[in-house]
């Protein structure tokens, strides 16, 4: 992948804030908008236990995400649509490193929480009665309207 459309992925998966879901379950498709982290090839993310999106991957083992900032001309709609499997992400080192990145990246939550939302590893599950969630995509695409050619391309995350 070429320097600049490596340059541009990044600053899209660290800057973009709001990663869509998508889920289906026999013939009840949906979709929910949830904040993202992105660390290490995965998106992770808080959501309640018992919402659709979440139910429905975890009993199909399958679900389907999309980021793309947000464009006014057709010309520069640019994201990432991927598809893989997800799975909670429980306590431990890998889940206390996560909510340090995810806390870094919406630093509105500790401006409004303190330091509590770090010490306390549950606090996400008391306050919001959220768990924390991965999503490993297997299969991913990048949009980019702005190229020429091949506007649509299988990509590789570790590339990025």
């Amino acid at each position: 992948m070429e320097n600049k459309l490596i340059l541009k992925s990044k600053r899209l998966l660290t800057q973009t804030r709001v990663m869509t879901v998508s889920v289906a379950k026999d013939e009840n498709p949906w979709s929910a908008p949830v904040y993202f982290v992105y660390e290490k090839s995965a998106f992770f993310f808080f959501s309640n236990p018992e919402s659709r999106h979440i139910q429905y991957a975890l009993d199909t083992k399958k679900m389907c995400a999309s980021i793309f900032h947000d464009a006014d001309n057709m010309e520069d709609i640019f994201g990432i649509q991927m598809s893989g499997c997800m799975e909670k992400i429980c306590a431990g080192i890998q889940y206390i490193k996560i909510v340090k990145a995810y806390v870094n990246k919406f630093n509105f939550l500790s401006q409004q929480f303190g330091e509590q939302i770090l010490k306390n590893p549950d606090f996400f599950k008391e306050k919001f009665k959220s768990d924390l969630y991965g999503f490993y995509p297997e299969t991913i695409f990048l949009s980019d309207n702005s190229r020429s050619a091949n506007k649509r391309i299988s990509i590789d995350i570790k590339d990025i």
